[in-house]
């Protein structure tokens, strides 16, 4: 990760936010695909917000944090620092809402990979040996105490992932024996326990005609989110998003340009559309579905006008 650092050693506010956004995603086990699945940013946006290239916006930063479990309010807190200090990286991020809402055109787009694939190679550590020591006396006496407390959390947080490996390989291996001598009874009732401790998804914030137009975000749909349809235009990925939870399906495009578009309609022709604003993604709102209207009977097209380009999903569909 590239950043200059205080003249004391400290990590910069944005080397900060980036080392401890990916404690939060390596504590969590999750991928940045499955990041991207939970939230309305690509995997190649949390990459470079993750890997320090480029500071989050607020939004996405909330976002962040409601997948994570974590404190808003503090991971606020250091963006806030980041941009206060004029710590923008390499690239600075425009805030970004939901389509109608967003901003006119005219921010240029990110100089991320064309594709959205991992970067090469591991995200640097998070922790430095600069990061145990004292922060300089003329230092804001807020940042040297959240400091110190980052890294008695981290020191607690090492300790006790050591101790839960252990605990897991005993458990495992108990299972194991168990499973031998009592036909497996022992190491089912093990993996219900897990499994017991998995965070719950908020509940959907509306069903089927309750959804329609409505943001998909706002309204908690994201979460048992798939894919129900998928198409590539020059790159850019077109996906129709469902879900069970909520009966409803949305568009969504990655690796786009300003100026693309995702359009879906269903086979009532009532339709919704979005257009790259800023960055490199965008959604569209809701349409409802129906076990009459399934999600296979809702047509997604990606438009890139650049190139006067359109691709449809199912391929040959009525265009929208």
């Amino acid at each position: 990760m590239s950043g200059d650092q205080g003249g004391g050693g400290e990590p910069s506010g944005r080397e900060r936010l980036a080392a401890e956004m990916r404690r939060l995603k390596q504590e969590s086990g999750l991928s940045f695909g499955r990041l991207a699945d939970r939230t309305h940013y690509s995997r190649s946006s949390w990459e470079r917000f993750l890997n320090g290239k480029q500071l989050p916006t607020s939004v996405a930063l909330q976002e962040f944090a409601a997948v994570m479990e974590a404190d808003a309010e503090y991971l606020t807190g250091l963006l806030e620092q980041a941009t206060g200090a004029g710590d923008f990286g390499d690239e600075t991020a425009v805030d970004e809402s939901p389509p109608e809402a967003r901003p006119p055109a005219g921010t240029s787009a990110d100089k991320a990979p064309a594709d959205d694939t991992t970067v090469d190679g591991p995200p640097p550590e998070p922790a430095s040996e600069s990061e145990s020591e004292p922060a300089p006396a003329d230092r804001d006496g807020k940042d040297t105490t959240r400091t110190w407390r980052t890294n008695l959390r981290r020191a607690g947080l090492v300790a006790t992932g050591a101790l839960a490996g252990s605990l897991v390989t005993v458990a495992v291996l108990t299972g194991v024996q168990a499973t031998s001598r009592s036909g497996g009874t022992d190491s089912a009732s093990s993996g219900e326990n897990l499994t017991q401790h998995s965070p719950k998804p908020p509940r959907a914030g509306c069903s089927h005609d309750t959804c329609l137009r409505r943001d998909p975000q706002a309204m908690d749909c994201q979460w048992d989110a798939t894919t129900a349809r998928e198409t590539w235009l020059r790159g850019m990925h077109i996906e129709l998003r469902y879900s069970r939870a909520c009966g409803s399906v949305w568009g969504r495009i990655e690796n786009g340009a300003v100026g693309d578009s995702v359009t879906i309609k269903d086979k009532y022709d009532l339709q919704q559309s979005a257009t790259i604003r800023v960055d490199r993604d965008t959604y569209t709102s809701m349409l409802a579905v129906t076990d009459e209207a399934p999600p296979t009977t809702v047509t997604i097209c990606g438009t890139i006008p650049k190139y006067h380009a359109m691709e449809c999903s199912p391929e040959g569909s009525i265009q929208p």
